[in-house]
């Protein structure tokens, strides 16, 4: 064994001596080294790979499909970044979309609401100027018959026969002579005739609605408040002239005249010299009533009222007449008139011995006696002029403006009587992947409301088994009616449409109230309801029905950006903060302050304990109290949020999207971890959620003060701040500290 050949065993650094004479320092390692320290390289290599693709790769994968483009699209839009969340995190998520989405309408708002009804519109409009085909159902062919007549109208208004409306006119009672002192005010026959016509509510609204005690049951006729406001005034910031009734009534006489010229087609023109709203404002005594009718109307009222009490008609006499012989409503002889021709079995009960004990509801007594009480004190002349304004209006709307007179008038029209037939452009509008994401959604939803009951530690036991059998029994409809064809033909199997315009929206008015009024007498089956047909699948909106214990997301709410239908390629994180928080809300509706107290079947019944009803009340005390007073700063303007008018809505937002965010933790948990979004891959999956949700309610409204002073939702950034605000799962996602402004110190106030 050599010199050298001695140091590689143990493995020691030799030298050796170059040919120049320059020292070589070597290592040499003995091969068993060599062979671990080449494994133990590999292993950690692999090792490492195992974790980057376990671990570090799977939470920066990201999607880079069309929906998930979309989707980051949408966001990033949005999202002012210079803003920190835990700040303000609806100026976060939507502090850009004003400057990135200028106004869609000429109405000085745009949101996502307004720019999906505007592209529905489209959609609809290309729909009803097809030509017919022979597979659609004959409500489709009605439909564009109605439209197609109302266009030629617009064209040749001077060949428009208005003698069917005036004919209404005489039967109502509104003659030449109706001003004249000599002529008296018959108001009940009037205002049923009114109704019937033109479906207008004067001084109080009566309309249908389920039997509280037996949901299943036919429908009860249902007397409540007439929400008036004093529009004109409002619209056109205008202050009347200073002159009294004697001056003014001339204008009425004249106006009236002109209206009489324009039905029986004398004189075209003559109608534009004078406008309602001019009418309107021409004495300050007709103007001062408009608004004490609108403060009593609007009044603040608790929300307990909103339960409705079962009264007989002599009940309901006995309640209005508040005044002696002074002022008496008849309220026998204007149910009789209003159901004289359009249900002939409840005008038979009426014109009976029966007729003291037939059953109505009735909704906040005190406010339609107070609102008696001030038409007992005011001159018949100020009456007759209100009634008359009104209708006028409604004419007017309707077909005396030339320029409201054209094709988007005819198109509101058509949308509004015919709702149901233009749904049915949207037909195809849901794939069958969607409908499956959607069922999954729910039922990931319901599972999410019985786990937050099953933890509440405020109910007792048996409270909770009667929620989680209410939410068992609780039905949901989805974009459209499953045997959309025959749920169409049904609906408008009697209305006949014909060349005649003004007789088509007589015609479509009438049927459409015997259409209602018919369930006076008819028992519904809700085990073989498809669809509720007084849903329009065309309104970017969502509804609850406590009656049915059931909620419908219409199709055109099921649209991009709030939601994306290609869910095999889309993220679901998305969905679920949006559309999922929308499911969550109307789903919480069935557990709100008022919906609470009607059982699985929709009866109204109190099924809560005592001690879980006290618990209940306390914590919706502590929402009232959060959210009243809060003040909202729009263009100059403020809008104070009112706690208690707002009460269910808040409650709904918060529940829903409680139980849409942990749906979606159960997603991931089923399906695994999603990827994420392009352009937002530094947001986790929790906080896309999050953006989501606050996303839907970006928008710009420059006079949503003016208008919504009475409004039961909050405004939207109150909707963003305060609702995430109050959920220590956004605080968790998005680290937010104890004490910044979205997760402040103060109670969180959790109902469930």
């Amino acid at each position: 064994m050599g010199f050298e050949e001695h140091f590689e065993e143990k493995g020691i650094s030799s030298f050796t001596i170059s040919k120049n004479g320059n020292v070589n320092i070597q290592k040499k390692y003995n091969k068993k080294r060599i062979s671990i320290s080449i494994l133990t390289v590999i292993a950690i290599f692999l090792a490492s790979i195992f974790i980057y693709y376990s671990y570090i790769r799977s939470e920066f994968t990201v999607c880079q499909s069309k929906s998930c483009l979309q989707s980051a699209v949408t966001l990033i839009n949005c999202m002012n970044e210079t803003v920190e969340p835990c700040e303000d995190f609806y100026e976060f998520a939507c502090g850009m979309f004003e400057t990135n989405y200028p106004y869609y309408s000429d109405k000085n708002k745009n949101g996502w609401y307004t720019i999906i009804s505007l592209k529905l519109k489209k959609t609809v409009k290309k729909f009803l100027n097809k030509e017919n085909e022979k597979h659609e159902p004959t409500a489709v062919h009605k439909t564009r018959k109605f439209y197609q007549v109302c266009l030629n109208s617009t064209k040749d208004q001077d060949s428009i026969n208005y003698d069917p409306q005036w004919d209404i006119l005489k039967k109502i009672g509104l003659n030449t002579d109706y001003l004249n002192d000599s002529v008296s005010l018959e108001m009940e026959t009037i205002l049923a005739r009114i109704g019937v016509y033109f479906n207008q509510n004067i001084f109080f609204s009566i309309f249908f609605q389920y039997d509280p005690r037996n949901s299943s049951s036919h429908l009860l006729l249902a007397i409540d408040r007439s929400w008036e406001s004093n529009e004109y005034k409002e619209r056109n910031n205008t202050k009347p002239n200073n002159v009294n009734i004697e001056e003014a009534l001339p204008k009425f006489s004249e106006y009236f005249n002109l209206l009489v010229d324009k039905l029986l087609n004398r004189n075209q023109a003559c109608t534009k010299k004078l406008t309602v709203e001019g009418l309107v404002n021409t004495t300050n005594e007709l103007v001062h009533f408009r608004e004490e009718l609108s403060k009593i109307s609007h009044e603040s009222y608790n929300i307990r009222k909103n339960f409705p009490d079962v009264i007989t008609l002599r009940e309901l006499e006995e309640l209005t007449d508040t005044t002696g012989d002074k002022f008496k409503f008849n309220w026998t002889l204007y149910l009789r008139e209003f159901t004289r021709d359009i249900q002939p079995k409840v005008y038979e009960i009426l014109t009976s011995e029966k007729a003291n004990n037939y059953e109505l509801i009735i909704y906040d007594r005190d406010r339609l006696s107070k609102i008696f009480l001030f038409l007992s004190q005011t001159p018949t002349i100020i009456l007759k002029m209100h009634i008359l304004s009104r209708v006028v209006a409604h004419l007017e709307y309707r077909l005396l403006s030339g320029e409201k007179f054209n094709s988007e008038h005819c198109f509101s029209l058509t949308n509004k009587f015919f709702y149901m037939a233009t749904g049915y452009s949207m037909r195809n509008a849901l794939d069958n992947n969607s409908k499956v994401a959607l069922n999954e959604m729910t039922d990931n939803i319901k599972w999410a409301f019985k786990k937050i009951v099953h933890e509440t530690s405020w109910m007792d036991d048996e409270t909770k088994n009667t929620a989680l059998q209410k939410l068992a029994n609780m039905k949901t409809y989805f974009g459209y009616p499953n045997n959309y064809d025959n749920v169409l033909n049904n609906f408008f199997e009697n209305l006949n449409v014909t060349d005649n315009h003004i007789a088509n929206l007589i015609s479509i008015q009438m049927f459409n109230t015997k259409r209602l009024w018919k369930y006076l007498t008819e028992d519904r089956d809700w085990n073989d309801q498809t669809w509720i047909v007084q849903i329009d699948p065309t309104e970017v909106n969502a509804y609850y029905d406590h009656a049915m214990n059931a909620f419908v997301i219409p199709v055109s709410i099921l649209q991009a950006p709030l939601y994306f239908n290609e869910n095999s390629d889309g993220i679901q994180a998305f969905n679920y903060g949006n559309t999922g928080s929308t499911i969550g809300h109307e789903l919480s509706h069935g557990f709100d302050n008022i919906n609470r107290l009607y059982n699985e079947l929709g009866n109204l019944v109190n099924w809560w304990t005592n001690k879980s009803d006290e618990e209940y009340t306390k914590r919706a005390n502590c929402l009232i109290n959060r959210y009243d007073g809060i003040k909202v700063v729009n263009h100059n303007s403020t809008y104070v949020v009112n706690g208690t008018l707002t009460l269910d809505e808040n409650m709904a937002d918060i529940v829903g999207l409680k139980e849409a965010y942990y749906a979606y933790l159960r997603y991931v948990e089923i399906h695994g971890q999603e990827p994420r979004l392009p352009g937002l891959e530094r947001y986790s999956q929790e906080q896309l959620f999050f953006l989501a949700y606050a996303n839907q309610f970006c928008h710009y409204d420059e006079n949503a003060i003016k208008f919504d002073i009475y409004h039961r939702h909050s405004p939207y950034v109150v909707r963003v701040r305060e609702v995430l605000s109050l959920l220590p799962e956004f605080a968790k996602a998005w680290s937010c500290p104890i004490g910044t402004p979205m997760n402040p110190k103060k109670d969180k106030c959790q109902i469930w």
